[in-house]
């Protein structure tokens, strides 16, 4: 996944379904349901 500066290796765990890969990209330590803020 990339973070906006790197690529961040991310591996899909059983509680990580059905959330966007973006939400475990570590560049902010909130992630609510906020959209792709480019």
């Amino acid at each position: 996944v990339h973070n906006g500066r790197q690529f961040v290796p991310v591996y899909v765990t059983e509680n990580m379904v059905g959330h966007k890969l973006g939400e475990f990209s570590p560049t902010r330590t909130f992630r609510g349901h906020s959209g792709n803020k480019k």
